[in-house]
């Protein structure tokens, strides 16, 4: 098992640590699961700041967008229950979010809110809301009813059915901000409804519902154009709905509500075609892969069920059918590791849980959500360990960082914290099954200055 483990000990503001700087007292450290789905260890602490609202225990997390009750709930997957819900509304806030995106390699979750026209981000440390992005409205942003967002964490894309757009926002930008606007009706978008991006950044995918096509969208042009148009589904309307992409990116599979098929594009070929085409359940509107890419799974809101499909035989094929998800399933997520399948079910208000390691896989549990929520969307991530260190009450912080013990970890990650001036926090991932030991710090002076 990866372990992580925190010195405890404590430092008086103005003493002088090993590194020769003055150093804050140690705070919590909260954790989470690595990547791979490794449980890691934590040790409560000294507080010198109010603790951060909201923060959940160590997990992987699923997030699910609750369209009529403006807020996401957070269920930790290793008990299947509702840990805390986060609200998105108030002035400028989100309104009725109808998907949602998680970034492990950034510790973010973003919404796509279509009724404000903006997207809410989430620090998936302190699950609060740090900012809103509008997309601009009426012929630019409207009506954003899907989000994605890049392996790295640096970019976010939505779909807007109501003006025929992708909005880009750069991540890295304070605040994040939409950096370019992609028109998909020139090319034959209309109605986009579903958003995915390739595992290296370099294509974005969108399903357009009115035009029975997928969009491609080259993101290493400047700015982001579409290149490329394809058709699914058979003859008339077919209304897809939902689009994923596999883990190798030479694939692209879409949900067609109408024929209840799937479309299997090969993003290989010059330009991507349709190369296969799956029968599903009945009415499919959403559609995942597993992260080795030998499954995917759609959701089929009228039936109330999943489909399994094998994507290693020759063509692709469903070998199983999951009955006993709840009302109206619209969205559907898988786990890091492939074991677990969820479901947000609409009119039921709740979450279904499949395991996808029993033979045949089969509803194991149910989440409910209660309330007014009509769940549209969900997403399932597994977070990197975070430590956070903050400064005494009057100083600010001027930098900061961690000394480490063991192994070198990955994905480190070390800033100040969003939207709190005196605290610093480091985020980092434990590969190996060796101990590491994790002193955060938080270079404080009493005069605020520029971070460096």
């Amino acid at each position: 098992m990866s372990r992580f483990t925190v010195d405890a000990g404590r430092r008086e503001p103005g003493t002088v640590p090993r590194r020769g700087r003055e150093t804050s007292r140690w705070t919590r450290t909260r954790t989470r699961l690595t990547a791979a789905g490794v449980l890691l260890a934590g040790l409560a602490l000294p507080l010198t700041n109010p603790t951060p609202a909201a923060a959940a225990d160590a997990g992987t997390y699923a997030y699910v967008a609750n369209e009529d009750s403006d807020n996401v709930s957070v269920i930790d997957t290793a008990t299947n229950t509702v840990t805390t819900t986060i609200p998105l509304g108030g002035p400028g806030g989100g309104d009725a979010p109808v998907a949602v995106a998680v970034s492990p390699a950034s510790a973010r979750a973003y919404t796509a809110n279509e009724r404000s026209d903006n997207v809410s981000v989430i620090d998936t440390a302190t699950n609060t809301v740090t900012t809103t992005v509008p997309l601009g409205g009426p012929g630019v942003g409207d009506a954003p009813v899907a989000v994605a967002v890049s392996p790295d964490g640096t970019r976010v894309y939505t779909a807007n059915q109501g003006s025929d757009s992708v909005s880009v926002i750069d991540t890295t930008l304070a605040p994040p901000a939409v950096i370019a606007t992609v028109l998909l009706l020139p090319t034959g978008g209309d109605a986009p409804v579903g958003v995915a991006v390739s595992p290296d950044g370099t294509r974005v995918y969108t399903i357009n519902q009115f035009s029975d096509n997928v969009s491609v969208i080259d993101t290493t042009l400047a700015p982001p154009a579409v290149i490329a148009t394809v058709t699914v589904g058979g003859p008339g309307a077919d209304f897809p709905r939902g689009v994923a992409v596999s883990p190798d990116g030479t694939r692209v599979y879409t949900a067609n509500f109408d024929p209840d098929t799937v479309s299997v594009i090969d993003t290989t070929l010059a330009p991507p075609a349709v190369i296969d085409t799956v029968p599903v359940g009945n009415g499919p509107v959403a559609v995942a892969v597993g992260p080795d890419g030998t499954r995917v799974y759609t959701a089929n809101r009228n039936s109330n069920s999943v489909s399994v499909i094998d994507t290693t035989l020759a063509p692709p094929t469903v070998i199983d059918t999951v009955g006993g998800v709840g009302d109206l399933p619209v969205a559907v997520a898988v786990s890091p590791d492939g074991n677990r399948v969820y479901t947000a079910n609409n009119l039921s208000r709740n979450v279904s849980v499949i395991d996808t390691t029993l033979a045949p896989p089969a509803v194991i549990d149910t989440v409910p959500l209660g309330g007014n929520t009509f769940p549209r969307g969900v997403a399932v991530g597994a977070f990197p360990a975070i430590a956070v260190a903050a400064c005494p009450p009057g100083q600010f912080v001027t930098g900061g960082g961690a000394e480490l013990t063991g192994p070198p970890p990955s994905n480190f990650v070390s800033k100040p914290v969003d939207g709190t001036p005196n605290t610093w926090q480091v985020s980092l991932t434990n590969p190996t099954d060796q101990t590491i030991t994790v002193r955060p710090y938080a270079v404080c002076s009493t005069v605020q200055q520029p971070l460096r």
